[in-house]
């Protein structure tokens, strides 16, 4: 009797280590679609696009909607709750994804800064965080019994397909735990949920989607370096996973990274930009000469690409395991890479895009915005002040002579 109460309590206790994903979904998984950075208030012109290219599942990466507030036109609040769900409700009832929703792509998601409540936010208090994220879990149309409903973050896991045709997805909330005065991101109880994630439900391809940006070095955009700890400590539990791919949103653009490591090369795709990219104010150009030519991206095997785009893995399970990796735009395919599976642990990164005379690029650049924004800052200081100085001196030099 004994002995038989102790293998059915090793057989849960084995399945709980095997079998470990939030969510299960048998159907196999052939073709995801990704993206993040869709205003509300802003026209959807890749949503029919998305629907042609027919995805099993479609992946929010964050920025699903901007609900933050702004000051003087720069200075991004905190929403109040009532606004908050007004902006959720306008992008979900916008006719294009309405259209998209209707159709049989499965819709999962996370958020980041603008969908979480602030530009560059982090950890805010409890009751706030509970209650943008019922309502955003609502937008996603969440399942009840999901364990995402009780968490204090948006993480989750799903296990996707069976047998040898099977994937695990896992989205990281890089925003409610993150704390700049600390440096740290997820939390600790996110840590312990995702070092068991990683260890658990062993498959052939794992997908790994984070808003934050996880191998840029780019200066321009929010990222995980900024915390370098985190990012090494995540990268540490990534390397144990084999055939994991990163997928990732907020930049503005898209781009595709790479980063070799001890099982392989490591790929980061980012999609970033459903409705507009780079800055309101900064006309497009401008953006992708930045992107492509001045800002220094080591690990890029990519172009960037400063337009409207998203992001695609179709998977090709048999006869020889592979992902092609793509990001899409307006026009068709604009990036493009093919991994094979069995021959990941022998592969090596793609060169990194060679940008040819960088460091004239970048003197140009930085000298141009010397010009285009110190200097008019200068000359208004100086007449400024001049005017000021004229006010304020001409009334004592005229009681002076008079006398």
């Amino acid at each position: 009797m004994y002995i038989l109460v102790l293998l059915v309590v090793s057989s849960w206790w084995l399945a709980g280590l095997v079998l470990a994903a939030d969510f299960e979904d048998p159907a196999v998984v052939t073709r995801i679609a990704f993206g993040s950075c869709a205003h509300q208030d802003r026209d959807q012109p890749l949503w029919s696009d998305i629907a042609k290219w027919d995805p099993d599942y479609f992946i929010w990466l964050g920025d699903a909607v901007y609900s933050d507030t702004k000051s003087l036109g720069f200075l991004f609040r905190r929403p109040g709750l009532t606004h908050y769900s007004e902006q959720l409700y306008k992008m979900k009832t916008k006719p294009d994804y309405q259209s998209f929703l209707r159709r049989r792509t499965k819709v999962v998601g996370v958020w980041d800064d603008h969908d979480y409540g602030v530009n560059d936010g982090g950890i805010t208090d409890d009751m706030y965080t509970a209650a943008v994220q019922d309502m955003f879990l609502h937008f996603l149309d969440e399942p009840e019994e999901s364990p995402r409903w009780t968490r204090r973050g948006l993480y989750g896991s799903y296990l996707l397909g069976q047998g040898e045709h099977r994937l695990k997805l896992i989205l990281l909330d890089p925003r409610s735990q993150l704390n700049r005065r600390n440096g740290t991101v997820l939390g600790e109880a996110q840590w312990a949920w995702l070092d068991n994630e990683l260890k658990t439900d062993p498959t052939p391809l794992t997908i790994l989607g984070t808003g934050l940006p996880l191998l840029t070095e780019r200066i321009t955009v929010d990222k995980w370096l900024l915390y370098p700890q985190e990012r090494e400590r995540l990268l540490g539990l990534i390397s144990r996973r084999p055939n994991t791919i990163i997928i990732s949103g907020d930049s503005h653009f898209g781009e595709m990274q790479c980063s070799n490591t001890t099982r392989g090369p490591l790929f980061e795709i980012t999609s970033s930009g459903m409705t507009h990219n780079c800055l309101d104010w900064v006309p497009d150009f401008l953006c992708d000469f930045g992107a492509k030519y001045i800002a220094s991206c080591p690990g890029c095997v990519s172009q960037a690409f400063v337009d409207l785009n998203y992001g695609t893995l179709s998977i090709q399970w048999s006869p020889d395991p592979r992902v092609i990796m793509e990001v899409r735009g307006r026009q068709g395919t604009a990036i493009h890479y093919m991994l094979l599976l069995d021959k990941i642990h022998n592969e090596r990164c793609p060169s990194p895009v060679f940008v040819k005379y960088q460091r004239v690029w970048q003197v140009i650049g930085i000298s141009s915005l010397t010009l285009i924004v110190i200097l008019p800052l200068y000359l208004a200081s100086y007449f400024f002040l001049s005017l000021h100085a004229k006010a304020y001196f001409h009334p004592k030099l005229t009681k002076h002579h008079s006398e």
